[in-house]
Protein backbone atom coordinates (compact mmCIF):
# COMPACT_ATOMS: atom_id res chain seq x y z
CA UNK A 1 0.00 0.00 0.00
CA UNK A 2 1.36 3.61 -0.76
CA UNK A 3 1.45 6.78 1.38
CA UNK A 4 -1.43 7.88 -0.25
CA UNK A 5 -3.34 5.22 -0.02
CA UNK A 6 -2.61 4.38 3.27
CA UNK A 7 -3.65 8.20 4.25
CA UNK A 8 -7.04 7.76 2.47
CA UNK A 9 -7.48 4.56 4.41
CA UNK A 10 -6.70 6.23 7.70
CA UNK A 11 -9.23 8.98 6.71
CA UNK A 12 -12.28 9.13 9.06
CA UNK A 13 -13.20 12.58 6.79
CA UNK A 14 -12.52 12.97 3.48
CA UNK A 15 -13.13 16.55 1.71
CA UNK A 16 -12.59 16.70 -2.05
CA UNK A 17 -12.94 19.64 -4.67
CA UNK A 18 -15.26 20.83 -1.93
CA UNK A 19 -17.41 24.49 -3.08
CA UNK A 20 -20.07 26.68 -0.87
CA UNK A 21 -21.61 29.42 -2.10
CA UNK A 22 -24.26 31.28 -0.45
CA UNK A 23 -25.60 33.23 -3.09
CA UNK A 24 -23.19 35.49 -5.24
CA UNK A 25 -20.81 35.08 -2.27
CA UNK A 26 -18.19 32.36 -2.57
CA UNK A 27 -17.40 30.82 0.87
CA UNK A 28 -15.04 27.37 -0.58
CA UNK A 29 -13.66 26.28 -3.57
CA UNK A 30 -11.74 23.37 -4.35
CA UNK A 31 -10.78 22.54 -0.57
CA UNK A 32 -9.39 18.88 -0.59
CA UNK A 33 -9.04 17.98 3.20
CA UNK A 34 -8.73 14.68 5.08
CA UNK A 35 -8.99 14.14 8.71
CA UNK A 36 -7.27 11.50 9.95
CA UNK A 37 -8.66 9.17 12.53
CA UNK A 38 -6.99 10.26 15.98
CA UNK A 39 -6.06 13.25 15.83
CA UNK A 40 -6.67 16.76 16.87
CA UNK A 41 -7.01 18.82 13.68
CA UNK A 42 -7.51 22.51 14.34
CA UNK A 43 -9.13 24.75 11.49
CA UNK A 44 -7.94 28.54 11.52
CA UNK A 45 -8.19 31.61 9.57
CA UNK A 46 -9.62 34.95 9.69
CA UNK A 47 -12.99 36.36 9.77
CA UNK A 48 -15.37 35.16 7.44
CA UNK A 49 -12.52 32.18 6.00
CA UNK A 50 -15.55 29.67 6.12
CA UNK A 51 -14.33 27.88 9.15
CA UNK A 52 -17.85 27.08 10.99
CA UNK A 53 -19.56 26.46 7.81
CA UNK A 54 -16.61 23.89 6.54
CA UNK A 55 -17.00 22.06 10.37
CA UNK A 56 -20.83 22.34 9.39
CA UNK A 57 -20.20 20.93 6.12
CA UNK A 58 -17.79 18.12 7.58
CA UNK A 59 -20.57 17.45 10.96
CA UNK A 60 -23.78 16.74 8.13
CA UNK A 61 -25.32 19.73 9.54
CA UNK A 62 -25.17 21.81 5.89
CA UNK A 63 -24.93 20.11 1.81
CA UNK A 64 -22.02 22.07 0.20
CA UNK A 65 -22.61 23.24 -3.00
CA UNK A 66 -20.15 21.49 -5.20
CA UNK A 67 -17.46 18.42 -4.46
CA UNK A 68 -17.60 15.24 -2.08
CA UNK A 69 -17.59 14.76 1.99
CA UNK A 70 -17.30 11.39 2.70
CA UNK A 71 -17.26 10.69 6.81
CA UNK A 72 -17.19 7.74 8.74
CA UNK A 73 -16.78 5.77 5.44
CA UNK A 74 -19.96 7.43 3.65
CA UNK A 75 -20.44 9.94 0.94
CA UNK A 76 -23.37 12.12 2.55
CA UNK A 77 -24.64 12.98 -0.68
CA UNK A 78 -25.35 9.47 -1.00
CA UNK A 79 -26.98 8.84 2.06
CA UNK A 80 -30.75 8.76 2.43
CA UNK A 81 -32.34 10.30 6.27
CA UNK A 82 -32.12 6.81 8.14
CA UNK A 83 -28.67 6.57 6.90
CA UNK A 84 -27.59 9.72 8.24
CA UNK A 85 -29.05 9.51 11.45
CA UNK A 86 -26.91 6.60 11.51
CA UNK A 87 -23.90 8.52 10.92
CA UNK A 88 -24.28 11.59 13.24
CA UNK A 89 -25.16 9.08 15.88
CA UNK A 90 -21.33 8.68 15.92
CA UNK A 91 -20.46 12.29 15.77
CA UNK A 92 -20.62 14.79 18.72
CA UNK A 93 -20.61 18.18 17.91
CA UNK A 94 -19.98 21.30 20.72
CA UNK A 95 -21.45 24.53 19.00
CA UNK A 96 -19.65 28.39 19.65
CA UNK A 97 -22.07 29.40 22.28
CA UNK A 98 -22.93 25.94 23.51
CA UNK A 99 -26.37 25.72 22.62
CA UNK A 100 -28.06 24.41 25.28
CA UNK A 101 -31.83 24.19 25.56
CA UNK A 102 -33.22 27.11 28.12
CA UNK A 103 -35.93 25.09 29.22
CA UNK A 104 -33.91 22.18 30.24
CA UNK A 105 -31.63 21.47 33.43
CA UNK A 106 -27.74 20.69 32.87
CA UNK A 107 -28.65 16.57 33.43
CA UNK A 108 -31.64 16.58 30.56
CA UNK A 109 -29.70 18.75 28.04
CA UNK A 110 -27.17 16.33 28.21
CA UNK A 111 -29.42 13.00 28.26
CA UNK A 112 -31.02 14.65 24.66
CA UNK A 113 -29.27 12.95 22.53
CA UNK A 114 -29.68 9.33 24.52
CA UNK A 115 -33.41 10.41 24.61
CA UNK A 116 -33.27 11.23 20.71
CA UNK A 117 -30.97 8.09 19.35
CA UNK A 118 -31.70 5.26 21.83
CA UNK A 119 -34.52 3.27 23.60
CA UNK A 120 -32.97 3.53 27.48
CA UNK A 121 -34.97 4.16 30.13
CA UNK A 122 -34.80 7.65 31.73
CA UNK A 123 -33.20 6.57 34.80
CA UNK A 124 -30.72 4.67 32.92
CA UNK A 125 -30.01 7.54 30.23
CA UNK A 126 -30.07 9.91 33.76
CA UNK A 127 -26.91 7.58 35.02
CA UNK A 128 -25.10 7.93 32.09
CA UNK A 129 -25.47 11.87 31.88
CA UNK A 130 -23.85 11.79 35.37
CA UNK A 131 -21.36 10.24 33.91
CA UNK A 132 -20.67 12.18 31.35
CA UNK A 133 -21.00 15.38 33.46
CA UNK A 134 -18.16 14.18 35.87
CA UNK A 135 -15.74 12.94 33.15
CA UNK A 136 -16.20 17.09 32.12
CA UNK A 137 -15.58 17.97 35.76
CA UNK A 138 -19.11 19.11 36.58
CA UNK A 139 -20.76 17.61 39.61
CA UNK A 140 -24.40 15.81 39.96
CA UNK A 141 -25.84 18.95 41.62
CA UNK A 142 -24.64 20.71 38.58
CA UNK A 143 -27.00 18.43 36.45
CA UNK A 144 -29.78 20.05 38.65
CA UNK A 145 -28.91 24.03 37.14
CA UNK A 146 -30.57 25.41 34.35
CA UNK A 147 -28.52 26.98 31.18
CA UNK A 148 -29.12 30.75 32.42
CA UNK A 149 -27.20 29.76 36.21
CA UNK A 150 -24.17 28.51 34.71
CA UNK A 151 -21.32 30.06 34.29
CA UNK A 152 -19.46 30.30 30.80
CA UNK A 153 -17.10 27.97 31.61
CA UNK A 154 -19.86 25.31 33.01
CA UNK A 155 -21.61 26.21 30.07
CA UNK A 156 -18.93 24.74 27.51
CA UNK A 157 -18.23 21.85 29.83
CA UNK A 158 -21.92 21.42 30.52
CA UNK A 159 -22.08 21.20 26.21
CA UNK A 160 -19.05 19.46 25.81
CA UNK A 161 -20.84 16.25 28.24
CA UNK A 162 -23.49 16.53 25.93
CA UNK A 163 -21.30 16.29 22.90
CA UNK A 164 -19.90 13.11 24.38
CA UNK A 165 -23.07 11.46 25.18
CA UNK A 166 -23.38 8.80 22.53
CA UNK A 167 -19.56 7.92 23.16
CA UNK A 168 -18.96 9.79 19.33
CA UNK A 169 -15.82 8.91 17.43
CA UNK A 170 -15.83 12.28 15.52
CA UNK A 171 -15.95 15.12 17.82
CA UNK A 172 -16.28 18.60 16.12
CA UNK A 173 -15.63 21.83 18.65
CA UNK A 174 -16.43 24.96 17.61
CA UNK A 175 -14.50 27.71 19.60
CA UNK A 176 -14.67 25.84 22.56
CA UNK A 177 -12.75 28.39 24.23
CA UNK A 178 -14.73 31.43 22.72
CA UNK A 179 -15.87 33.60 25.48
CA UNK A 180 -13.88 32.32 28.30
CA UNK A 181 -11.37 34.08 30.85
CA UNK A 182 -7.30 32.89 30.40
CA UNK A 183 -8.19 30.28 33.74
CA UNK A 184 -11.17 28.73 32.34
CA UNK A 185 -9.64 28.56 28.35
CA UNK A 186 -6.54 26.49 29.81
CA UNK A 187 -8.61 24.06 31.92
CA UNK A 188 -11.01 23.66 28.89
CA UNK A 189 -7.95 22.94 27.03
CA UNK A 190 -7.04 20.36 29.34
CA UNK A 191 -10.33 19.00 29.58
CA UNK A 192 -9.89 18.27 25.68
CA UNK A 193 -6.79 16.87 25.97
CA UNK A 194 -8.06 14.35 29.14
CA UNK A 195 -11.54 13.49 27.06
CA UNK A 196 -9.11 12.71 24.07
CA UNK A 197 -6.77 10.45 25.95
CA UNK A 198 -10.06 8.49 27.88
CA UNK A 199 -12.00 8.23 25.06
CA UNK A 200 -10.00 8.51 21.66
CA UNK A 201 -12.52 10.44 19.33
CA UNK A 202 -11.13 12.53 16.31
CA UNK A 203 -11.29 15.52 16.77
CA UNK A 204 -11.79 18.46 15.09
CA UNK A 205 -12.11 22.13 16.38
CA UNK A 206 -12.48 25.75 14.91
CA UNK A 207 -10.38 28.01 17.03
CA UNK A 208 -8.96 31.64 16.62
CA UNK A 209 -7.18 30.90 20.37
CA UNK A 210 -3.59 30.87 19.62
CA UNK A 211 -2.67 29.32 22.95
CA UNK A 212 -5.01 26.23 22.25
CA UNK A 213 -3.54 26.07 18.93
CA UNK A 214 0.07 25.66 20.53
CA UNK A 215 -1.54 23.50 23.14
CA UNK A 216 -4.05 21.17 21.54
CA UNK A 217 -3.77 20.60 18.02
CA UNK A 218 -1.75 17.98 16.24
CA UNK A 219 -2.64 19.44 13.27
CA UNK A 220 -3.60 22.83 11.90
CA UNK A 221 -5.21 24.03 8.16
CA UNK A 222 -5.42 27.52 7.75
CA UNK A 223 -8.41 28.69 5.73
CA UNK A 224 -8.44 32.13 3.34
CA UNK A 225 -9.47 33.46 -0.48
CA UNK A 226 -11.47 30.51 -0.27
CA UNK A 227 -9.62 27.59 -0.14
CA UNK A 228 -6.99 25.75 2.08
CA UNK A 229 -3.56 27.99 2.42
CA UNK A 230 -1.72 26.05 4.30
CA UNK A 231 -1.02 22.94 7.22
CA UNK A 232 0.88 21.34 8.91
CA UNK A 233 1.72 21.42 12.67
CA UNK A 234 1.89 24.67 14.62
CA UNK A 235 5.84 24.01 14.95
CA UNK A 236 5.83 23.57 11.04
CA UNK A 237 3.88 26.76 10.53
CA UNK A 238 5.70 29.10 12.62
CA UNK A 239 8.51 27.95 10.78
CA UNK A 240 6.72 28.94 7.37
CA UNK A 241 8.04 32.01 5.23
CA UNK A 242 4.83 31.77 3.08
CA UNK A 243 3.30 35.37 3.26
CA UNK A 244 -0.36 34.00 4.78
CA UNK A 245 0.54 32.19 7.24
CA UNK A 246 3.07 35.05 8.07
CA UNK A 247 -0.15 37.46 8.62
CA UNK A 248 -2.07 34.74 10.05
CA UNK A 249 1.00 33.38 12.87
CA UNK A 250 3.34 35.86 13.10
CA UNK A 251 1.02 38.67 14.87
CA UNK A 252 1.62 40.18 18.53
CA UNK A 253 -1.16 37.40 19.71
CA UNK A 254 0.73 34.26 17.98
CA UNK A 255 4.53 35.33 18.81
CA UNK A 256 3.35 36.01 22.61
CA UNK A 257 0.91 32.28 22.32
CA UNK A 258 4.51 30.40 20.62
CA UNK A 259 6.37 31.70 23.37
CA UNK A 260 4.77 30.90 25.97
CA UNK A 261 3.62 27.16 24.67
Amino acid sequence: MDIATAAAAEAVVTVRDLGMRFGSKIVHEHVDLSVRQGEILAIVGGSGSGKTTLLREMALLQQPSTGSVRVLGSEIRELGAAQTLQVRRRIGVLFQNGALFGGLNVLENVGVPLREHTGLSDALIDEIACVKLALVGLRADDGLLYPNQLSGGMRKRAALARAIAMDPELLFLDEPTSGLDPLSADAFDELVLDLKAALDPTVVLVSHDMDTLWRVADRVVLLGEGRLLAEGSMQELARSSDPAVLRFFRGPRGRAAQGSA
